[in-house]
């Protein structure tokens, strides 16, 4: 009996110590390929900048605790502005036997600075659930002519027009063939976020995404909403 305690403890002690030298080796690993991006792109790399954590409202952020801010690349994309990072915060539950359970929520987020400030739209991919429960509990997205996108997508902002007018036939097109993550327009900032980690190639990806997202926006937009022209900037 004290000899198979004694091997389920070796046992426990050799796991604990290769989870840590994985985890350890993993994010050695990301640190060097997201330096050498940075390298590759003419961009800046830090290991972490906490303060980013709290530069934006909305997913992922402002939500739990012990945030973290990793890996972080800015730059600029194709002549834009932009940062991503590897963030995270942890959330706690407690059971009715009072034992605290912590989980750890891990996303990686890209954020492409505007030509000019926008007001609040967001647009998600639908939950699970689908959006006739989440209209049901009050939380009602905007509607399009296209059931596939509606299907697929939720879109809320603070403008129903302004949501009409951004989200174009055009828009919808792009965004049915690779709307991969969520992203909203928050003042200057078009902040895009997807769980769990990215690699190097789908950080440009989605960068790339962002900056069709950008692009796809009408002219008048910019000139109603944000009392710009882009073209001439």
């Amino acid at each position: 009996m004290q000899s198979s305690t004694i091997l389920l403890v070796v046992v426990a002690v050799v796991v604990g110590v290769g989870l840590v030298y994985f985890n350890y080796y993993r994010a050695k690993k990301r640190r060097e390929q997201f330096s050498a991006l940075a390298a590759q792109q003419g961009w800046s790399y830090v290991p972490s900048n906490p303060s980013l954590a709290g530069q934006w409202s909305g997913t992922p952020f402002q939500t739990g605790d012990n945030y973290r801010v990793k890996n972080v690349l800015s730059g600029a994309y194709n002549g834009h502005p932009m940062v991503a990072f590897d963030y995270s915060y942890q959330t706690h539950t407690t059971n009715g036997r009072g034992q605290r359970r912590t989980t750890t929520h891990r996303y990686a987020v890209v954020v492409m600075q505007l030509p000019g400030a926008l007001p609040h739209l967001e647009v998600t991919h639908e939950g699970i659930f689908g959006g006739a429960v989440a209209n049901a509990f009050g939380f009602r997205d905007i509607q399009f002519e296209s059931e596939q996108f509606n299907r697929r997508f939720r879109v809320k902002a603070t403008d129903e027009r302004f949501g009409h007018a951004v989200v174009t036939p055009r828009m919808m097109e792009l965004l049915l063939a690779r709307g991969e993550i969520g992203w909203r327009t928050e003042g200057n900032s078009l902040v895009g976020w997807g769980k769990g980690d990215h690699d190097p190639n789908q950080l440009m990806n989605r960068l790339g995404l962002l900056q069709q997202v950008i692009e796809n926006v009408p002219p008048y937009v910019w000139r109603d909403y944000a009392g710009i022209d882009p073209r001439v900037q």
